[in-house]
């Protein structure tokens, strides 16, 4: 915990220019500022509505399907609605092999540096249904790694304790990573080969429905860090086509999502340009940099 001692704050050196050229500053900094942080806030705006779509687009292939005349059917389930009268609806628990979760040991609070090195993934790597391999702690050289823990291609990693927004997050391991162990605030699910995809199952454990009944599944005193059980994910029900059309709802998000996810890295990068033109002005101007006066004057 860094700290700042009131001496050290009192002995600071600023220039300091007349009382009304401050005032000057002050109100060109105000209104340009204000000009800068409007900007800043359709662009956080912009990022909300695609973050909806992107939801919207993920729920309705993943419940609805990809063609919009196919008959309907009521799922027989008041939260999941209509389904495709070709598809079924299964219970998570009848679609996998095994259900899971790791191991937490104490661990160093730095991230693997190469694959000789043996690291515990942390929760947070399956946040925004994307498994980021980097999201992780390096196992200490005196503990013996647990390799039955290594990760798989095609592991379905669900966070089993994080916040409200949170936990059920799922993700797909795209990869072998034989130096990266599951911990045991992540459930791993291994799924029976040619009945159900891994890519679409974690889609759906991301869509509204799934995400309502998980988070009134979840446990703990405080909204900061919540738990679910195993059965929360093995009850879970979920509307199932064939694995052909699994595969093309998979690569019909893909694509959608991907321009979306471009459009919200722009945004991104937008108000990231636009933080720093703002420090930067306020800089000038309060060093003198820039004169001002005829600025406010105009």
């Amino acid at each position: 915990m860094a700290n700042l001692s009131a001496g050290v704050l009192g002995g600071i050196r600023i220039p300091t220019p007349d009382y009304n050229e401050q005032t000057a500053i002050a109100h060109f900094l105000d209104h340009e500022t204000a000009k800068i942080d409007a900007l800043i806030a359709e662009q956080e705006k912009l990022i909300q509505l695609l973050a909806e779509k992107r939801q919207a687009t993920l729920s309705h292939a993943v419940t609805r399907g990809l063609d919009p005349a196919a008959p309907m059917k009521d799922s027989g389930v008041a939260w999941l609605g209509e389904v495709p009268a070709h598809w079924e609806v299964r219970r998570i628990k009848s679609l996998i092999h095994s259900i899971e979760q790791g191991w937490s040991p104490q661990c160093e609070n730095f991230p693997v540096s190469s694959v000789d090195e043996w690291g515990v993934l942390k929760v947070g790597c399956v946040n925004g249904g994307i498994f980021r391999a980097d999201e992780n702690k390096k196992l200490p050289p005196e503990l013996q790694p647990v390799q039955h823990y290594a990760l798989k291609k095609n592991d379905v990693l669900v966070s089993r304790a994080n916040t409200r927004e949170l936990v059920g997050s799922a993700a797909v391991v795209p990869e072998d990573f034989s130096n990266l162990m599951l911990c045991d605030k992540l459930y791993r699910l291994r799924l029976i080969e040619n009945l159900c995809s891994a890519d679409f199952i974690a889609a759906y454990l991301g869509t509204g429905v799934a995400r309502s009944q998980i988070e009134l599944g979840a446990s703990g005193a405080s909204s900061s860090m919540l738990n679910i059980g195993q059965s929360v994910i093995l009850d879970l029900l979920m509307p199932l086509p064939s694995q052909q059309e699994q595969e093309k709802i998979i690569a019909f998000i893909t694509e959608k999502t991907a321009a979306l996810d471009g459009l919200y890295a722009e945004a991104e990068r937008a108000i990231a340009l636009l933080k720093e033109r703002r420090a930067a002005l306020i800089a000038a101007a309060v060093t003198g940099q820039i004169d001002v006066r005829q600025a406010v004057a105009a």
